[in-house]
């Protein structure tokens, strides 16, 4: 019984201390379309994220374990590769979305043949099939 509640207050520990606060947030989302020299229907989409600022520490009184441990995990996402393929993943579902509701390709097929890295960007670039 003893460890039953033990293993309880550890996980009730746990989810306590998880931030419901976003790693990114989403603040600008454009599709662009044309047609190519065939005359085939091809896109690009960008989405971008807001930068997150860097959180500045007070030097001059010590700090205490906890504030040290915030510091050290907080996540960039300029520096976090998790970060950078989670935006990739929301933007392909953003795309397949956008793309539905403009019904630019016919039946809903297409491909995504590029995708292009900025800091706080992703371009997702592909053609209707």
């Amino acid at each position: 019984m003893k460890k039953y509640a033990l293993m309880l207050l550890v996980l009730l520990c746990g989810c306590a201390s998880q931030s419901d606060e976003p790693p990114f947030e989403i603040n600008n989302k454009q599709l662009h379309t044309k047609l190519d020299e065939q005359g085939n229907k091809i896109f690009a989409y960008v989405v971008s994220v807001k930068a997150n600022s860097r959180a500045n520490l007070n030097l001059d009184r010590p700090l205490t374990r906890q504030q040290f441990k915030n510091f050290a995990e907080q996540e960039y996402f300029e520096e976090s590769n998790s970060l950078k393929l989670e935006l990739e993943d929301q933007a392909v579902h953003l795309l397949k979305q956008e793309l539905h509701d403009k019904k630019y390709c016919r039946n809903d097929k297409y491909e995504i043949n590029e995708v292009l890295w900025r800091d706080l960007s992703v371009r997702l670039m592909g053609r209707c099939l």
